[in-house]
């Protein structure tokens, strides 16, 4: 596996998300407030270019990968993150993941203060990848799925999809790779916490 080094987009489109990602038991009711809540004023944060909000304190002492999704709806706006974590710790690695998706995502660009404001969150834990020989061996309704070139990866959270054909298509557009054998294809289990629960 290439991908250690690569920093990943997750790709969700408006149309087909629904987010049955099982529920995290990582962190109680308190904490699953806490992190959504410092997601979003990070998020607003760098819409306004001022300081970053206190990270809660738990978020300090453990260091985690993630995706960071914002929605209106079943319409995704900006979404990034890894299978790595890139920071020392979750705080980072969620504020990370905002100013990235701010910068890569092209559905983030016209991001409003008020949008944000009022956008649903979700902070999505993927579990280890799982090499597997082809995409029909993966249900998108309980499994991700990531698709890697030599050069870049594409990652679909459970649920994000209707199909796995339907992923495995999109991600060969976005890598911009027209030969499906020049890729590799994994499966990841993940779970998530959510504004929508």
């Amino acid at each position: 596996m290439k991908f250690k080094n690569l920093i990943f987009i997750a790709v969700i489109f408006s149309l087909c998300w629904t987010s049955p990602v099982k529920s995290s038991t990582l962190y109680n009711k308190i904490e699953t407030v806490a992190l959504l809540n410092y997601a979003r004023y990070c998020m607003l944060a760098n819409i306004n270019n001022t300081t970053p909000p206190k990270a809660p304190e738990f978020a300090l002492k453990e260091q985690r990968p993630c995706f960071v999704t914002f929605f209106q709806g079943k319409r995704v706006f900006a979404c990034f993150g890894s299978f790595s974590p890139r920071k020392s710790n979750l705080a980072e690695e969620i504020r990370e993941n905002i100013r990235l998706a701010l910068l890569n995502d092209p559905r983030a660009r016209n991001v409003s203060y008020e949008m944000a404001k009022t956008a649903g969150i979700q902070i999505t834990f993927p579990e280890h990848l799982r090499a597997v020989q082809n995409y029909n061996e993966i249900n998108p309704a309980r499994e991700g799925m990531f698709i890697e070139s030599d050069n870049s990866g594409v990652a679909f959270v459970p649920g994000e999809a209707k199909t796995a054909s339907w992923a495995f298509r999109q991600g060969l557009r976005r890598l911009g790779e027209k030969d499906p054998k020049a890729v590799r294809i994994y499966k990841f289990d993940a779970t998530a916490i959510s504004t929508r629960q």
